[in-house]
C-alpha cells in the first residue's frame, strides 16, 4: 500500500459486488491527542479497529467523538489551528508521518457524514464518479466509469433504485437515496475503511434501517467506523464499542472504553460507561 503515490489505487474495470482488489485495512491508533488552536478536543486515545469488523463510537456530544473519526484519514488537519500528536496507523502506516499525502489517505479511508451531501446539480452517475474524476489522470483512464459507477451504487443497495434515471440530478433523490448515493461515492474509489458520522441521524425510520442493513454488508468487505448518538443502533450494527467521555464543560474528551458490544452493553467495566448506558448522565 502506498500512501504516498497517486497512481495507487486504479479502481478495477469489472463489474463486481465488491472489488476483488480492495483490501479492508486495520487502523491503530496510539497515544493520539487532537487539539482545536492547541486546546485539545480529546486526548490520549489508543483504539484498533479491525477489518471486517463495525466499530462504534459513542458518548455524549463534545467528548471528541467525530473529531477522533476526523483524525482516522486526516481531515482533522483541513480546520484551521488544527493539530494532532500521536500516531494513527492505517496498516502499519502512520498517516502522519512526513511525506505522508493526506490526499491519498483519503482515498484509502473514505468518509459519509451526518447529512447526505450529493452534489445536487450532478447526475446520479456524476456524483458517484466524482471521486474517480477528481483524482490522478491515469486513475481517470482506466476507469470504466460506467462499470465502476454500476458496482459501487449495487454496494451500496441503489442500482436498481436509480438504474433508468442516471442521468436525473443527485438532489431529486429522497434522503434516505441521498445518503447511500454518497456511500457509493465514497466506495467509488475502492477505500479500504469506510467512517460514518451519524449517517442515519437526519432519515426517517425505514431508510435507518436501510442503512443499518448496508452496514452489516459493507463489514464483509470494509473496516467500519461509526459514530453514533442511538445506542440502539450501536447494538444493532457493531461489532466493538467504544464509549468517550467528557468530565466538564471545556474539558478534553476521554475514551473510557473498548469491548466487544455484547460485553460492553451488558457487563460495562467502567461506571461512567454504566451511567451513560443507563441513561443516569449524558
Amino acid at each position: 500500500m502506498s500512501l504516498t503515490d497517486p497512481a495507487s489505487q486504479v479502481p478495477s474495470a469489472s463489474p463486481q459486488p465488491a472489488p476483488q482488489g480492495t483490501t479492508a485495512g486495520r487502523i491503530e491508533v496510539s497515544g493520539l491527542t487532537a487539539s482545536y488552536r492547541r486546546r485539545p478536543a480529546f486526548t490520549g486515545v489508543a483504539i484498533t479497529m479491525e477489518p471486517g469488523k463495525v466499530t462504534a463510537l459513542i458518548g455524549p456530544s463534545g467528548c471528541g467523538k467525530s473529531t477522533l473519526l476526523r483524525c482516522i484519514n486526516g481531515l482533522h488537519m483541513t480546520v484551521p489551528g488544527a493539530s494532532v500528536t500521536g500516531t494513527v496507523l492505517l496498516d502499519g502506516t502512520d498517516i502522519y508521518s512526513p511525506g505522508v499525502d493526506l490526499v491519498q489517505v483519503r482515498r484509502h479511508v473514505g468518509m459519509v457524514f451526518q447529512r447526505p451531501n450529493p452534489f445536487p446539480t450532478m447526475s446520479i452517475a456524476q456524483n458517484v464518479a466524482a471521486g474517480l474524476r477528481l483524482g490522478p489522470r491515469q486513475q481517470r483512464r482506466a476507469a470504466r466509469l460506467d462499470e465502476v459507477i454500476e458496482r459501487s451504487l449495487n454496494q451500496a443497495g441503489l442500482w436498481e433504485e436509480v438504474k433508468d434515471r442516471l442521468d436525473k440530478p443527485g438532489g431529486s433523490l429522497s434522503g434516505g437515496q441521498q445518503q447511500r448515493l454518497c456511500i457509493a461515492r465514497s466506495l467509488a474509489v475502492q477505500p479500504q475503511v469506510l467512517l460514518m458520522d451519524e449517517p442515519c441521524s437526519a432519515l426517517d425510520p425505514v431508510s435507518t434501517l436501510v442503512i443499518e442493513g448496508l452496514i452489516t454488508e459493507l463489514k464483509k468487505t470494509y473496516t467500519v467506523v461509526i459514530v453514533t448518538h442511538n445506542m440502539q443502533q450501536a447494538e444493532r450494527v457493531s461489532d466493538v464499542t467504544a464509549f468517550m467521555t467528557v468530565n466538564g464543560p471545556g474539558e478534553p474528551g476521554q475514551l473510557v472504553e473498548v469491548a466487544s458490544t455484547r460485553e460492553l452493553f451488558s457487563q460495562p467495566a467502567e461506571k461512567a460507561t454504566v451511567d451513560y448506558i443507563t441513561g443516569k448522565v449524558g
